[in-house]
């Protein structure tokens, strides 16, 4: 798979969840810039899951959403960082500011409170 999938699933409850599959990269962030920029729900979640590797650029486009989701007040979670994307964001050295879950229902039930 040489493109990055963005499956967008209606929002429910005020939570908006975007899984992605496939590579994230330079070459694939601004369809990501720009759904995440569409849609905001007051809380996002990001499945990774299915996401084999990501590069610096698409780091940048995941610490963007961090920042306007923080200027926004708008809640937003990582789901299911595979072991290799937790490396990335320890050697970059964000793994503690970008927030992460190890399941989407963990997730739905961390930001529900």
């Amino acid at each position: 798979m040489d493109s990055l999938q963005i499956e967008i699933t209606p929002e429910q409850g005020g939570v908006q969840l975007f899984k992605l599959s496939g590579p994230f990269t330079i070459s694939t962030m601004f369809d990501f810039q720009q759904l995440v920029r569409e849609h905001t729900a007051p809380v996002t979640l990001i499945d990774l899951a299915e996401v084999p590797y990501m590069d610096s650029a698409a780091l940048g486009a995941l610490l963007g959403f961090h920042v306007s989701c923080g200027r926004e007040g708008r809640k937003y979670g990582l789901v299911a960082v595979s072991d290799r994307l937790k490396t990335l964001f320890q050697v970059a050295g964000v793994q503690g500011i970008l927030v992460g879950y190890p399941s989407v229902e963990a997730a739905r039930a961390a930001v529900a409170t």
